[in-house]
């Protein structure tokens, strides 16, 4: 579908007219024009076409092409719920769906989700940093160095391979991204990524048993989860922040804090999530009733 026949379509959708569509932005007949794909329109009357039929420019695009953007934002949503749980068995299906996509489109989004799915899965193996895990990620990254600027996909991209960087590569990223969020920070996704990146860098300097920086950043992503109430990813950055207290001072309420949590995940059925953060503890020797 073209880009005149994109906006008759939503036109109709909604039973407006056009002169209805078209009153105070472009004359009746030059809207006729763009919906013959005889005339294109600049952007700001594009855009108050947009707001006059209520549709974002993502849904624009998206009746454009067919879903096609929907269904790659789909599957990177289906990605990070599977990374979130630990769930090995619907990363493998993901990064086979992946694989299959990109032969027949050769378009590089799905090379990168698979990449990420395959990084996960030997990851999640034994919540180990692995060769494996940073040979998988390696392009990914040769991607996002190559990059002069990044926008919301290569943002939701570092977080995704964040865990198969080194601390001060994830720190060279991490200063790229949170320099572009204020130009993002109407978006609702930018709350997500923002917070993300605050809890994954904590994960990460958990890994490499940086307590103090892992604390730091929990700090931060629990404040930020707090501020855009994200339930999930506050249990998850606050499990965080109690295993890094515990590492660095022993602090008893931090065994308090697991407990709550891991009840509340429990509740909620998060059971790969559950176990993914039990076999955390035992890699760092905290023993708690979970």
């Amino acid at each position: 579908m073209n880009f005149g026949e994109t906006i008759k379509k939503i036109r109709t959708d909604k039973n407006l007219t056009q002169t209805q569509l078209s009153e105070g932005i472009l004359a009746r007949n030059h809207l006729s024009q763009v919906e013959n794909n005889n005339y294109v329109p600049a952007y700001d009357k594009f855009f108050s076409l947009l707001d006059r039929l209520n549709v974002t420019f993502e849904e624009f695009l998206s009746v454009q092409n067919d879903q096609k953007i929907l269904f790659r934002r789909k599957l990177r949503s289906q990605i990070g719920e599977a990374a979130s749980l630990a769930d090995i068995e619907t990363l493998n299906a993901l990064s086979l769906e992946a694989s299959t996509l990109y032969e027949k489109t050769d378009n590089i989004t799905y090379y990168h989700s698979m990449l990420i799915c395959k990084a996960l899965i030997a990851y999640n193996t034994d919540l180990t940093i692995n060769n494996e895990m940073i040979e998988f990620v390696t392009p990914i990254k040769e991607y996002l160095f190559s990059m002069d600027n990044w926008y919301l996909y290569e943002m939701k991209l570092f977080n995704n391979i964040i865990y198969a960087l080194t601390i001060e590569e994830a720190l060279l990223f991490s200063r790229t991204l949170l320099k572009r969020l204020d130009s993002f920070q109407y978006f609702a996704e930018c709350r997500h990524i923002e917070q993300n990146i605050y809890t994954n860098l904590s994960t990460l300097c958990l890994e490499y048993n940086d307590f103090h920086s892992a604390k730091r950043f929990s700090d931060i992503a629990i404040e930020k989860a707090k501020k855009y109430t994200l339930v999930y990813e506050k249990v998850c950055s606050e499990l965080n922040h109690a295993i890094a207290c515990i590492k660095l001072t022993g602090d008893e309420t931090a065994y308090e804090v697991i407990e709550q949590n891991m009840l509340i995940i429990r509740y909620l059925k998060f059971d790969d999530l559950h176990e993914h953060f039990s076999n955390f503890l035992k890699k760092f020797e905290i023993e708690v009733n979970v």
